[in-house]
């Protein structure tokens, strides 16, 4: 399977030398990329080689917005991709959904730009690659960056996707009436405290989510605090979840409350 950073990096070597995209690679496992900043349409960064540190700029036209209306449409109508997309899950499956629009989230010869300030003029020069690589690593970590350098932004995104999933509103609130219409109140007085027999047919089911915390990979990591909540509260949410399932799937003769 195809993974985020193989597709990034497979869209650059094919119209960028092989050889200087070798040179670039040791650049990103050196950490020698710093203050990168990454735009829509546009990503800059600072490459230290040595003693010196040389600036790399990289322009590529964000998609316009009557495809990313096409991309969403298309995300929208496959019901599991877009409820993962909803939870903070971006599976690489999705690369083949938005390439049926005839768009692509990667770069290509045509329209891409990149300059560094290091003597070298071929493009990549090896900062440019180092840049391609390390771009490579944080498009696998997080693919909604690779979406906002594309032209939108995870809000934007998730925004889009939930209004396309949002239920339609009734034809008539007439309709709607007739549907629910409950009997009248004194016709039940004498069992409205009942339950019924519908109870039966209620079922419940629980289970550890499939993508772990999706709440705070739905809204990201928040602008209040620099600290890491998420790898925080981790652990007490494990907690929490594996006491409830313990006690959900205990043996009635064990459950004395």
């Amino acid at each position: 399977m195809t993974t985020w950073s193989d597709a990034w990096l497979e869209s650059l070597l094919a119209f960028s030398h092989p050889g200087r995209m070798r040179r670039g690679r040791r650049y990103a496992n050196d950490k020698a990329i710093k203050d990168l900043e990454i735009l829509p349409g546009e990503i800059r960064a600072k490459v230290k080689d040595g003693r010196k540190t040389y600036e790399v700029d990289i322009h590529y036209p964000p998609i316009d917005d009557a495809t990313w209306d096409r991309i969403i449409d298309r995300l929208a109508s496959q019901a599991l991709f877009s409820a993962k997309l909803l939870q903070g899950e971006i599976p690489p499956e999705i690369i083949e959904v938005i390439q049926e629009t005839d768009a692509s989230l990667f770069a290509n010869a045509d329209k891409l730009e990149a300059h560094c300030t290091c003597p070298d003029w071929e493009v990549p020069c090896k900062h440019i690659a180092g840049v391609y690589y390390y771009l490579a690593e944080q498009f696998e970590k997080d693919p909604f960056l690779l979406f906002y350098f594309r032209g939108r932004a995870r809000g934007d995104l998730l925004d889009a996707l939930r209004e396309h999933r949002s239920p339609t509103r009734p034809v008539s609130e007439e309709k709607t009436v007739l549907l629910f219409e409950d009997p009248p109140l004194e016709q039940m007085l004498d069992h409205f405290w009942e339950i019924g027999p519908a109870i039966n047919d209620i079922s419940f089911h629980l289970a550890k989510p499939e993508v772990p915390m999706p709440h705070f990979k739905r809204l990201g990591r928040p602008s209040f605090t620099a600290l890491d909540l998420e790898d925080i509260l981790r652990p007490v949410y494990d907690t929490v979840t594996e006491k409830t399932l313990a006690w959900v799937h205990q043996q009635p003769e064990q459950n004395h409350d």
